[in-house]
């Protein structure tokens, strides 16, 4: 075998490996993260989450330090669900919540798989009911308690729902839910179903209240449920809102990046000088007569 092929077999074969190891990392990163926040949903087995991320990693950011954040978008009928929106403890405060809510906005914009349709289609922009409206076919929405992610998705063009009345309560409550239609309420509704069956099932118990009570132990499996029942009044419904479906991202530059406009600060320097520049002596050098610069105050 050929010095060559060697190289290039086991170039081949260390990229899998390599491949193969970064995939098992971000998975136990995610399966950390989701372990700590109780906000979050309840993490999938170890070896079905690495099967996911093979198959749909979701959005993840990652630089020399390492892990940033993560989160992914969930078609329910005609909406698009942000979830599981996490930036790791360590990283905290340096805004790349902005940076995923960025990538998870262009994917939303652009991926016509992730409305439902082919991958050959482009997303209409046009609702056919409303010819003077632009809609994409799927609406973006998210949920969350956070005040730090709700002040990223404000400022990324997303707006919290007014709680309004709705005929399905009867017109007795006002819920932040009577803003979306009926079709898609009815998707999120059988995925909530599900997501509160999974967390009734339960889950890991934590490794220091291994040796706890019977009685703990079931309440601890059952602790990511209880603590968002117990809050469930504090998750807050946001919207894309409609005008930023066909605008371009509104903080400057894209996320987290700093952004001058060129003609928003000019500095002007002026100096006096008590010699007056003759008109005769800017006229010779105005025709190449004399190389010395004459000096004018530009502040008269």
């Amino acid at each position: 075998m050929s010095s060559l092929h060697c190289l290039l077999t086991n170039g081949f074969i260390g990229g899998i490996v390599l491949s193969v190891y970064v995939v098992e990392e971000e998975a136990r990163w995610l399966f950390k993260m989701q372990l700590e926040n109780l906000d979050l949903r309840k993490p999938k087995n170890l070896k079905k989450l690495i099967a996911q991320f093979n198959q749909n990693s979701g959005i993840l950011i990652r630089n020399n330090r390492g892990i940033l954040g993560y989160a992914n978008l969930q078609r329910l009928g005609r909406i698009i669900e942000l979830h599981t929106v996490v930036v790791d403890p360590e990283f905290r405060g340096e805004g790349h919540s902005h940076k995923l809510i960025y990538s998870a906005w262009e994917r939303w914009k652009q991926d016509p798989i992730l409305h439902g349709k082919s991958f050959e289609s482009k997303i209409n922009f046009i609702d056919e009911s409303n010819e003077n409206e632009l809609a994409l076919p799927c609406q973006l929405i998210a949920f969350t308690r956070n005040a730090a992610l709700a002040s990223s998705l404000t400022s990324a063009g997303f707006k919290i729902a007014i709680p309004k009345r709705k005929w399905w309560s009867l017109w007795l409550i006002k819920t932040q839910l009577a803003q979306l239609k009926t079709g898609p309420l009815f998707y999120l509704f059988w995925n909530r179903f599900l997501i509160f069956i999974k967390m009734l099932i339960g889950e890991e118990v934590p490794k220091n209240n291994v040796k706890s009570g019977f009685f703990k132990r079931v309440l601890q499996k059952r602790r990511r449920l209880m603590h968002q029942l117990s809050n469930l009044s504090e998750y807050k419904l946001f919207i894309m809102s409609t005008e930023m479906q066909n605008k371009e991202w509104p903080r400057k530059g894209g996320p987290n990046e700093e952004y001058y406009h060129p003609l928003e600060e000019i500095n002007v320097a002026t100096f006096s000088k008590e010699k007056q520049i003759e008109p005769e002596e800017i006229a010779e050098w105005d025709s190449g007569e004399t190389e010395k610069i004459p000096y004018v105050d530009l502040s008269k």
